[in-house]
């Protein structure tokens, strides 16, 4: 068990705070840890069902909780967006939040996690020896950094398509939301700067839960129905972990199994590969059953004809693969054997009927290799060693997280090397 140690005072006044505002907190509290930073601990030994936390939706921090001038100055601003900006910029009305602000992670600590604020040449084409900028053209296998699954920097894709999988990256997609956000609240707050306001930003996006928030005159889909929620914002994540509800009455958390005193304790965020979890919330688990790697790019451009693309969009097959610890998916598998089986082997396949010779089944292999994961594998390598190479270009902590993420990804592939081998039979 790693080594506990007292959060600090200022976590002492907030946690103090929320009780007085009505937070219920039983048998758990805020503790550094070691190796891990700050997280939840039990301080007795803990039985499976018993209640952790119960916070009131009154002390929940929702677009109700926003007074009303200040909300109508946002028109045509998300959720997400306006929170931030009354965190941000809301005056004398979140003075009583700053107890609860004081125990946020600093914009130092994004800087070191967040791929957002990562030096911009991580996202561009490497040449041999780790320079960015490298000319688009010259080469069809290029080096980068940022996984595939973040940025949208496939090495190994025809670079005709190398914008269009760029701008559909997740985080070009989560930068995408920020400027949209950023555009209302700079023309609300002219003389306010972006810096502030992405922290803020990052603040809600890193922290925030879903909650449906009722008689809400703000106009919500499903990414909308955000709140702030103190304490229960203390808990990290694991795949798996304590029970958390919520209701219009609030929120509660309910401990999964027994927990030793001094032993972590987890909630979940959803089921989630690290790559997502790297890019929304800034870190990786050392153990994640859901991570898994996205293929489609290998079926993109010229590396599927015409003919292939419209069987598998007619079979409904077209897209969403992926690698896990079991190797490729189902859908990849139809995707490969549509490049190698004629088309009635290819529908006795997708209807499960096995009537593969010895000779097709190599054919089918071969393919999944020099298609798929050796060109993934050389991917992996290729950016561990211009990692090493970055020197101190690279906040360390960014450096240390990528590195274990590549490695992560190498043997995700290797293991499916295995899983798909050559087999006799």
């Amino acid at each position: 068990m790693s080594e506990v140690s007292p959060p600090g005072a200022h976590h002492e006044v907030f946690t103090a705070w929320a009780k007085q505002q009505g937070v219920q907190v039983n048998a758990v509290g805020p503790a550094n840890i070691s190796g891990l930073g700050l997280g939840i601990i039990a301080q007795r030994r803990i039985e499976a069902g018993e209640l952790l936390c119960d916070v009131p939706a009154s002390v929940l921090l929702t677009i109700n909780t926003i007074p009303e001038d200040f909300k109508k100055l946002h028109e045509g601003i998300t959720v997400h967006g306006l929170l931030a900006s009354f965190l941000a910029f809301g005056g004398p009305d979140t003075f009583k939040f700053s107890c609860w602000k004081n125990t946020w992670p600093s914009m130092q600590d994004f800087q070191e996690s967040m791929p957002i604020l990562w030096p911009s040449f991580m996202r561009e084409p490497l040449d041999n020896h780790g320079n960015p900028h490298y000319t688009i053209g010259q080469r069809e296998d290029l080096a980068f950094i940022l996984p595939p699954a973040v940025a949208g920097r496939w090495a190994h894709d025809q670079m005709r398509e190398f914008w269009k999988i760029r701008d559909t990256a997740p985080l070009y997609r989560q930068e995408k939301k920020l400027k949209a956000d950023w555009d209302v609240v700079s023309r609300v707050f002219p003389l306010e700067t972006l810096p502030v306001y992405t922290y803020y930003w990052l603040i809600v996006n890193t922290r925030s839960f879903y909650f449906e928030v009722s008689g809400s005159e703000v106009a919500q889909n499903h990414d909308d129905c955000m709140v702030l929620c103190p304490f229960v914002d203390y808990f990290n994540h694991s795949d798996h972990g304590c029970r958390v509800d919520f209701s219009e009455k609030g929120y509660t958390v309910t401990s999964d199994r027994m927990y030793d005193v001094g032993e972590q304790i987890f909630t979940s965020y959803g089921s989630h590969s690290n790559d997502f979890l790297l890019c929304e919330y800034g870190f990786i688990l050392e153990n994640n059953r859901y991570d898994c790697l996205p293929l489609d790019d290998f079926f993109s451009g010229k590396r599927i004809n015409g003919n292939s693309k419209k069987s598998l969009e007619k079979a409904g097959y077209f897209g969403n693969y992926t690698l896990d610890s079991d190797g490729v998916c189902f859908r990849t598998q139809v995707a490969i054997r549509r490049q190698a089986l004629n088309t009635y082997h290819w529908k006795k396949f997708m209807a499960g009927v096995d009537t593969e010779d010895e000779e097709t089944r190599v054919a089918v292999v071969t393919l999944l290799h020099n298609r798929i994961l050796l060109p993934y594998e050389r991917e992996a390598e290729e950016a561990l060693q211009h990692l090493e190479m970055t020197g101190n270009a690279i906040p360390p902590g960014a450096k240390a997280t990528l590195i274990t993420r590549w490695k992560q990804i190498r043997q995700m592939i290797q293991q499916a090397l295995l899983v798909h081998e050559f087999r006799r039979r």
